[in-house]
């Protein structure tokens, strides 16, 4: 009696083990349904968004999906979604080229995405349509004297510093170092701003600075809300002075595969994504203080992506 009970046991036991051994290979279940998309971000808000969206939209679309958003930054996530434990996240094209390839800065949008999307196909990683949105440098300046000057356009204000227009500027120590950085924008655009108008910041403290009114014009990201909230103008880059970094959603192969409806779905999503959009976003989440999920939920269902 006693040994048929134990080989009972043994025998649970085993289709215990292989039921968790099949279910757990490729995401797949035992009885054969397609894999679960594990959805990943980055921690900062416009990545956090991203993936919030992007859970919320391939839900919606009837897809399994798990939830990992906030997974961790670049030496976190990519290894995650190179060994399969996330499905999918948001990436930006300069970053993977700079530092997952070690290739120089690119200023060419459909260079770059080009290059990452081939070198990745290798690893098993596809790379969907780039948005729109390119989160690099630009060049902000208080909005007094951009109505002012009626300035727009990066040549514009560099035409009035030409000219003998003093602009006091702040920038980051970081980006005069860099090659693709102050001397780069000078440069491309022609010029050599004058030393006496130009001094320097922590990063982000540009913002804060211009806010106050202690500078006229700085170094800003794209699209950081503050731009928007501190009444600044970003200007456009019209010459392509600064490196590209265009946000892709990136999935593993075998989600496209078993999911090749993807990335039409996913396209519908990305190009509504410019860098007005994604700023107004941020802004929401950092300057209003709401929270991700109903930020990325109302944007789409504004947009119609969802009921």
């Amino acid at each position: 009696m006693k040994k048929g009970i134990w080989r009972f046991l043994g025998l649970f036991l085993a289709c215990v083990m292989l039921l968790a051994a099949v279910s757990g290979c490729g995401g797949e279940s035992a009885d054969g349904e397609k894999p679960t998309i594990v959805v990943g971000s980055k921690t900062f808000t416009e990545a956090l968004l991203l993936g919030q969206m992007t859970y919320e939209y391939l839900k919606a679309l009837g897809y399994p999906v798990e939830d990992q958003i906030g997974l961790g930054e670049l030496a976190v996530i990519r290894p995650a979604l190179e060994s399969g434990e996330i499905s999918c996240y948001w990436e930006y094209t300069g970053t993977v080229l700079i530092n997952v390839m070690g290739e120089e800065p690119s200023f060419d949008e459909e260079a770059c995405f080009k290059a990452v999307k081939e070198w990745d196909e290798k690893n098993g990683i596809i790379w969907l349509d780039y948005a729109p949105l390119n989160n690099t440098y630009a060049i902000m300046i208080r909005s007094d004297l951009a109505e002012q000057y009626n300035l727009k356009k990066t040549s514009e204000f560099v035409e009035l510093v030409k000219s003998g227009v003093s602009f006091k500027f702040v920038g980051a120590q970081e980006w005069v170092e860099r090659p693709d950085g102050l001397q780069h924008w000078e440069n491309v655009y022609g010029f050599k701003y004058p030393e006496k108008d130009l001094s320097l910041a922590a990063l982000n403290m540009g913002y804060e600075i211009l806010k106050e009114k202690q500078a006229d014009a700085g170094l800003a990201f794209t699209t950081d809300p503050r731009v928007k909230a501190y009444e600044l103008v970003a200007l456009e880059d019209d010459k392509s002075a600064f490196p590209v970094y265009n946000a892709a959603p990136l999935f593993r192969k075998e989600i496209i595969d078993a999911y090749p409806e993807i990335p039409e779905q996913m396209k519908k999503l990305s190009q509504l994504l410019d860098d007005e959009t994604i700023m107004e976003l941020n802004k929401a989440v950092d300057v209003d203080k709401r929270m991700v999920e109903e930020v990325a939920l109302e944007f789409l269902k504004a947009n119609g992506l969802i009921e």
